[in-house]
């Protein structure tokens, strides 16, 4: 009780109650500071902790020293009649009152008038592609400029920290929050956001409200993996950034085995659906799908993971299918491992893997799908690969499949996975080659809306709204995929760069396709294809000559046609743009327009708007 009646005595209360009231107000101030001048985002929580470091600091002060007229002096040294501590107190009093009053004032003022906040209409997906979706990552802003608050059914998921004893299994647990961003992604209601978008915000020191601001979502799941022998252990944990309080968590300490993998991917999905149906209610389903990559060897769902990673990011795809074959070796009933080899053998050459025989090495990737179908008929990817295969036979004019055979594959492959990016990417580039712009371009835009940073999608929509002659439009998507990172690099955006009059981003891509390694006449090459009426044989052959040597991809044969070369056709499908209207009218575009099947196409189904029917077996283009 002295001890009490002392610190009592000596105002040590009321000084803590004044500080706290202060560093309250002290704290806020620093929160609109960050927000107004745009402070890093560590700033306000730096002034909270020097806040609360002081203090332990404050409250000595307030015991050891007493304020006098004359100045400060220790209170040890002082005599009791000397003491003027209750004349201090009054004082300190004053001080708590006003400034709980302006606290109080603060909060009145801040519930009557609240930050304006403006909720999005429900997604359907059918209209998406009507008009062009904000990209994840954006500030997207409503009329009048309120910003606008994601929907609570919505989340992010990171990529897991490894915390393995010599930090080698980051492909392992990439793989881990992978398979539970997938298995989260086909819980009906809800919204999840692309593995690309997320991804990028590995080992940022951003804190989880600004990153699932960026990404516009609610909830971010975040976690490690630590992978030591035989054991393995999974830590994760819900955020609901808007609060920035944790609503789930938890550690599963399991031997390394692919069931135990499986598993507890599957109980951590299970566990944020549960968590986020009770914390919003009924708007997403109550439970979530199993995992769909399966396989009973971990050693095989290793190599299966490290060859994953290198195809998602689209690098060394001939190690990766290296990895594939020895995953396969330990499991050949693993029907994800024949997927990915069946998409590496089918556009691989586009991403720098050698093949030699561009087309033998599609045939060997249909049979690697047929195999991953054989064991699960349902796997996505699987058959979008079926499709894509069929329709680049069809485009060379080898194939004989039905178009509408090519569709409904596709159709089936976004049945069992609608957020399967790559299969719409896919079915968009198959109604453009025939000249569905609308239908292409609408397909594009849900693209870009499943993964926003999936670069070929928003490459294809700029091709398909050029095709349509909406240039300000291209331009817009042009400038939105440059800003977020989203651009790919090859000879058919060479080619929409020219028809926009981009110069300098054309010149600069150039250099960075590697068919075109050793060309020095980039200049020429631009002036070409931004003004196609001139006769460039000349340069078309010099370009082939450069292209063989280089062994650059069948795609490549799209800046041969459109500087005059018609001999054989791109397997991109970029012939509607302005470039290539010597091409559209010629006797060669023809030729492999019949011998691709378009034109049996265009006849049951109508001609695209720069082609027309010509008397009974015949058609122009324009």
């Amino acid at each position: 009780m002295k001890l009490f009646e002392e610190l009592k005595r000596r105002n040590v209360f009321r000084v803590a109650g004044v500080y706290a009231v202060v560093g309250w107000l002290l704290a806020q101030a620093a929160i609109v500071l960050e927000t107004t001048l745009k402070l890093p985002d560590w700033f306000d929580s730096a002034i909270v902790a020097a806040l609360l470091i002081g203090f332990p600091v404050a409250m000595i002060l307030a015991w050891a020293f007493e304020m006098m007229p004359e100045g400060v002096r220790l209170a040890a040294n002082m005599m009791a009649e000397e003491s003027i501590t209750a004349k201090t107190g009054r004082k300190l009093d004053y001080a708590i009152l006003g400034g709980l009053a302006l606290v109080g004032a603060m909060i009145v003022a801040d519930r009557l008038n609240p930050a304006p906040v403006v909720t999005p209409p429900s997604a359907d997906p059918q209209s998406v592609g009507k008009q062009a979706p904000q990209p994840e990552g954006s500030s997207a802003s409503a009329a009048g400029g309120a910003k606008i608050a994601p929907p609570a059914a919505s989340i992010a998921v990171l990529p897991f920290t490894d915390m393995s004893p010599s930090k080698d299994q980051g492909y392992f647990s990439d793989g881990v929050a992978e398979e539970i961003l997938n298995v989260l992604a086909r819980v009906d209601g809800l919204k999840v956001a692309s593995r690309t978008s997320s991804f990028q915000f590995r080992n940022s020191e951003r804190g989880v409200p600004a990153i699932a601001g960026e990404l516009g979502v609610r909830h971010v799941l975040e976690g490690s993996v630590r992978k030591s022998g035989e054991a393995i252990r999974v830590t994760a944990q819900l955020i609901d950034a808007e609060t920035d309080a944790h609503l789930w968590s938890e550690t599963f300490d399991r031997t390394l085995t692919a069931e135990n993998v499986f598993a507890i991917q599957d109980e951590i999905a299970g566990a944020i659906v549960s968590a986020l149906h009770e914390n919003i209610g009924g708007a997403i389903a109550a439970s979530a799908p199993a995992s769909s990559v399966r396989t009973s060897d971990v050693e095989a769902y290793e190599l299966f993971l490290k060859a994953r990673a290198l195809f998602q990011s689209r690098r060394n795809l001939g190690e990766a299918d290296e990895l594939l074959v020895e995953a396969l070796a330990f499991d050949p009933k693993f029907a994800d491992a024949f997927a990915i080899r069946a998409a590496i053998h089918q556009f691989g050459g586009e991403y720098g893997a050698r093949f030699e025989d561009e087309r033998g090495e599609r045939a060997k990737g249909r049979e690697f799908a047929a195999e991953a179908l054989k064991i699960a008929p349902d796997n996505s990817l699987a058959l979008a690969i079926t499709a894509l295969s069929l329709l680049y036979d069809r485009i060379e004019g080898y194939g004989n499949e039905d178009y509408a055979k090519i569709f409904a594959t596709f159709d089936k492959a976004l049945a069992i996975e609608p957020k399967n990016a790559n299969a719409l990417n896919w079915l968009g580039i198959a109604h453009n080659y025939l000249g569905r712009h609308d239908q292409a371009a609408l397909v594009h835009r849900r693209c870009i809306e499943v993964d926003p940073a999936l670069a070929a999608c928003r490459s294809n929509l700029v091709v398909e709204l050029l095709s349509q002659g909406k240039r300000a439009e291209a331009e817009a998507a042009l400038d939105a995929a440059i800003e977020v990172g989203a651009f790919a690099v090859g000879p058919g955006q060479m080619l929409l760069l020219a028809d926009l009059k981009r110069r300098d981003a054309f010149l600069l891509l150039s250099l960075n396709v590697p068919a075109l390694r050793g060309f020095h006449k980039f200049d020429a090459l631009y002036d070409a294809l931004s003004d196609p009426a001139g006769d460039d044989r000349e340069l078309a052959a010099e370009l082939k000559s450069l292209i063989a040597e280089n062994g650059g991809s069948l795609r490549v044969n799209s800046l041969l046609n459109a500087l005059g070369d018609y001999e054989t056709p791109t397997l991109v499908a970029i012939h509607w743009l302005d470039a290539l209207t010597g091409y559209r009218r010629s006797p060669e575009f023809k030729a492999h327009m019949r011998a691709s099947g378009a034109y049996d196409y265009w006849r049951k189904h109508g001609f695209p708007p720069q082609c027309k029917p010509v008397g009974k077996d015949d058609f122009a283009c324009e």
